[in-house]
């Protein structure tokens, strides 16, 4: 029998406290307001905000090429082997915290990583901060596959909007799949959602799949989470529903793909030709990235959801288009030009955190193509003159690689 859902205000209040952060493990990051950073600490069940020193303000346009991260990350935990938890940006200072954990014991380590490819791990004992328990985590001590345990999952993705965070998990109720909203300053009680979807490419209403990633959209004057499944459904919720002690169902509005579990998600806005687009990012560990249009999103959720089998294999419900990020672990925005991430980059085995614009190319230098050649050339093709290369030479100058910029003629 789990245990029952119950919300005492004293307790609530008094589970918030100053004091260093006391961490013992990490899975996700959020960045929040006025130098703080919230860690979700999945084995104390709780979340630490952490007030960082003051950093200087970085306009746009800073790159990220540092293509030996894992050896960087591994300096700072004296040599042991890293795992990446989780990766954020600090806003406007082009500071990229990456949380990883390392040793037997998988001890957390929160290291900052700046564009000059200099790195530095966060005293956490010494570092001020508050931190607050989350309700009705997890109490079994159940693994999945022999391996992972399922309070692991109390925090799946967290996200910071509007005076609050949105924390995605487990709990320890029946209906296992939640979302948390926690008040930041902390000290005001939790509100606990309970959220079914249905799945379809299981065939099944699904209670207990955690999300996986998540972020947040607005139209029609109203604002909805958006939420990325394992094997991929895509669910929207307006937040108004997002109520304490509710059990509600997320409208499912497309299928992504089988066989899947989604990494990450962002939103961000590109403007093209004057006019300002927003979009959602969902990174995939076992697919290819998904460019999701908020207009599509609109579109379907003013139709009804999708409430049949989806076959394996097909895509419905959203037009998406796929954006070439294979490897990536976590997406954050580095500003309002570019994207940074961490990735396994397969064709090396390498660990890394590099930038890309907000046009999703690609990172040119990834590939051996006709335009790595030295014995290329643009003379006389008026297309490639016009289209091409100012793309080419963009990406070479931001990739670190500007002597391989060629002539015109």
């Amino acid at each position: 029998m789990r245990i029952p859902l119950i919300a005492i205000s004293c307790l609530l209040l008094a589970s918030a406290s100053a004091s260093a952060a006391d961490v013992k493990s990490i899975s996700r990051l959020a960045a929040g307001p006025d130098n703080i950073l919230f860690v979700a600490d999945w084995k104390a069940a709780r979340v630490h905000a952490i007030t960082l020193p003051a950093a200087p303000q970085k306009p746009a346009g800073t790159v990220f090429n540092v293509l030996d991260l894992e050896e960087r990350l591994s300096t700072q935990v004296g040599g042991a082997k890293v795992t990446v938890e989780d990766m954020v940006v600090r806003p406007g200072t082009a500071e990229v915290y990456v949380a990883v954990s390392y040793g037997r014991t998988k001890t957390p380590a929160l290291i900052v990583v700046t564009s000059d490819k200099k790195v530095r791990r966060v005293d956490l004992k010494a570092a001020a901060s508050t931190s607050i328990a989350l309700r009705d985590a997890p109490t079994t001590d159940y693994k999945f596959w022999r391996e992972t345990p399922e309070r692991s999952f109390t925090v799946t993705d967290m996200k910071w909007r509007d005076g609050e965070l949105f924390v995605a998990g487990l709990s320890n109720q029946d209906f296992a799949s939640t979302l948390r909203r926690v008040k930041y300053p902390f000290g005001s009680p939790q509100s606990i959602t309970s959220v079914e979807i249905y799945h379809t490419g299981h065939n099944l209403i699904e209670t207990r799949a955690p999300i996986r990633a998540m972020n947040f959209a607005t139209w029609g004057g109203k604002t909805y989470l958006v939420a990325a499944y394992t094997c991929t459904p895509l669910v929207i919720i307006p937040l108004d529903d997002l109520k304490d002690g509710a059990h509600i169902r997320g409208k499912t509005v497309a299928e992504l793909g089988y066989g899947n579990t989604p990494a990450d998600m962002i939103a961000y806005t590109k403007t093209d030709q004057g006019k300002a687009e927003d979009f959602l990012l969902l990174v995939n560990f076992n697919r290819v990235s998904n460019v999701i249009p908020v207009s599509q999103l609109e579109a379907a959720g003013a139709r009804p959801g999708i409430e049949t089998i989806v076959p394996y294999g097909q895509i419905a419900g959203l037009d998406v288009m796929q954006a070439p990020l294979v490897g990536t672990l976590r997406l954050d925005n580095l500003d309002d030009k570019s994207f940074v991430f961490v990735r396994r980059r397969l064709e090396k085995d390498s660990l890394e955190l590099v930038s890309m614009g907000k046009g999703l190319s690609f990172r040119l230098t990834d590939h051996i193509s006709e335009y790595a050649f030295p014995e290329h050339s643009f003379k006389g093709n008026a297309f490639q003159l016009q289209y091409v290369k100012p793309l080419q030479d963009m990406l070479l100058k931001e990739e670190g690689f500007p002597e391989f910029i060629k002539a015109s003629e």
